[in-house]
């Protein structure tokens, strides 16, 4: 598959919810079956044509010297000091392309990205969502293509229904129009300023949040029966 966009990857998070396991092991290097997940992540984006990747890095950021991938070439940027989500992005914006395809390090989702593509040049949105209505969990509304509220908080359930399953595309002006100094969060800044104007690409392919010792083990277990 040819121009395929860079692969964003955020893998700074301080993982508290994953308790001792992460305190000397940054969560994207965190073994799942033999292969840290960062490195599961990356062997399916290959699979799909990405050659290129940036690791937005921080929390334990020395161990990833040495880290390389077979067939994707790696850019590593680290934050000097814990940024938030939306702080690293803006932290590295001088290394982001004009679209890029925008991961979390501690998500393995292996949906077929062509679609996704189609979506984002079809809809002509400045940000395309990954949505999946198959999950035990709501924090998004969508409605005709379009994903007009976001609640992380869970505080107001009402007419969520989908989840943002960690996969999307990313026009850089976004970056440089709603970016700014410090600790941020791009969840909580860039999504209810874009209310509307995110093209939501329905896909209900499995996706793998390992944030807690309980779904890191579930992971595991998957590729331990091969059904991963």
């Amino acid at each position: 598959m040819a121009n395929m966009p860079q692969l964003v990857i955020l893998a700074g998070g301080m993982a508290t919810r994953l308790g001792d396991i992460a305190t000397t092991v940054p969560k994207a290097l965190i073994d799942i079956e033999g292969k840290p997940i960062l490195t599961r992540i990356l062997d399916h984006a290959s699979e799909q044509g990405v050659d290129r990747a940036l690791i937005l890095i921080g929390h334990l950021g020395d161990a990833f010297d040495g880290y390389n991938h077979h067939t994707v070439d790696i850019t590593f940027h680290r934050e000097p000091e814990p940024l938030g989500t939306g702080g690293a992005i803006w932290n590295a914006r001088h290394l982001l392309e004009a679209e890029f395809l925008m991961m979390w390090g501690d998500d393995l989702h292996t949906i077929d990205l062509k679609p996704l593509l189609t979506t984002h040049t079809e809809e002509g949105c400045l940000l395309t969502m990954t949505v999946t209505e198959a999950y035990n969990d709501f924090n998004l509304e969508h409605h005709n293509g379009r994903v007009i509220r976001y609640d992380k908080s869970g505080k107001n359930r009402a007419g969520l229904n989908g989840y943002e399953a960690g996969t999307n595309l990313v026009d850089r002006r976004i970056v440089m129009e709603y970016g700014q100094e410090g600790h941020w969060s791009w969840e909580e800044v860039v999504y209810p300023q874009l209310s509307g104007l995110i093209a939501a690409h329905r896909d209900d392919t499995q996706f793998h949040d390992m944030g807690t010792p309980e779904r890191l083990e579930h992971l595991r277990s998957l590729f331990r029966m091969g059904r991963a």
